[in-house]
């Protein structure tokens, strides 16, 4: 995850581990790209309970409250929007096929089991029963923790939440977004770039020539694929580096020049560059490397 708005980051998640499934729920308060995988031969469906504003996946703007199928080895970045709560459910793809057949839903079930790699955005009318139903779901305030510990409740949940996602695929529109835009695409061949040059940091002019467009054309490319400029963009990727780099030589003990990690990822003028930190994270970088060293271990 690296965090793309201003401000300090609070997050809070609540995770439901099943035999077949597995339920995440996610409240973030800054705008983020995530990318990431699930366990082999799993699908991913991802329903957000309440979001800020769109988000925006494989270079289109993703609607609210869209639900986004995935397969589980192949999950591109999504851009989140600045608040966000929403539930993923990773579930074994045969076990959801084997069950959608016997619930009788033999289209849903094919479609299943011969997904691979393609990505879908499920909208509609019923999504908002849905969403109730996995808030109460993922409720802290419910006893589920010590519940589930029993075969039965556990099996009771697991035929909610597939009979949910069945529910999901009959009974709402569905629209492909496999392919990645044009716009997309040239934002992953600047990204490929700049980090495979870490040490001499790319300026726009270089960017315009690498992708063969013009200033103009490549600033509609990134606001149309992630909402962002390339510059923000570009320097919010190498402040989120520099920031995995400063927790990671704290928590590993070995010392830490601030000043050498931030030079390293193109920040040359000290104080524009702890000001930029503080207004992204919230906090300086030596508050980022103190919090790493307090912290209980």
């Amino acid at each position: 995850m690296d965090q793309v708005s201003s401000g300090r980051f609070a997050g809070r998640l609540v995770r439901i581990r099943l035999e077949s499934l597995e339920i995440v729920r996610e409240t973030t308060t800054q705008a983020l790209i995530k990318q990431g995988t699930a366990w082999p031969d799993a699908l991913v469906f991802s329903l957000p309970l309440a979001a800020s504003s769109d988000g925006h996946f494989n270079g289109r703007s993703l609607a609210f409250p869209d639900v986004l199928l995935n397969d589980g080895v192949d999950l591109p970045p999504l851009v989140t929007p600045t608040l966000l709560d929403v539930v993923s459910i990773a579930i074994a793809r045969d076990h959801l096929a084997s069950s959608l057949d016997a619930l009788g839903e033999t289209q849903s079930a094919d479609l299943v089991s011969g997904y691979r790699q393609p990505h879908h955005s499920f909208g509609g009318p019923g999504l908002p029963a849905l969403q109730q139903g996995f808030r109460e779901i993922c409720d802290p305030g419910h006893q589920l923790e010590t519940a589930i510990r029993f075969c039965r409740t556990r099996a009771s949940l697991q035929d909610i939440v597939v009979g949910a996602l069945a529910e999901i695929l009959s009974k709402t529109s569905r629209a492909e977004v496999r392919a990645a835009t044009a716009q997309q695409r040239l934002v992953d061949r600047v990204s490929d770039y700049m980090f495979a040059h870490v040490d001499d940091p790319p300026n726009i002019a270089d960017l315009c020539r690498i992708a063969g467009v013009s200033r103009r054309t490549l600033q509609a490319c990134f606001r149309d694929a992630l909402g962002l400029t390339p510059s923000q963009y570009l320097r919010t990727l190498r402040l989120n580096a520099v920031r995995r780099e400063l927790r990671a030589l704290a928590a590993a003990g070995r010392p830490i020049s601030i000043g050498d990690v931030a030079a390293r990822w193109g920040f040359w003028h000290w104080s524009r560059f702890t000001e930029n930190y503080r207004l992204l994270f919230g906090e300086l970088p030596s508050r980022t490397v103190q919090n790493v060293l307090s912290a209980p271990r």
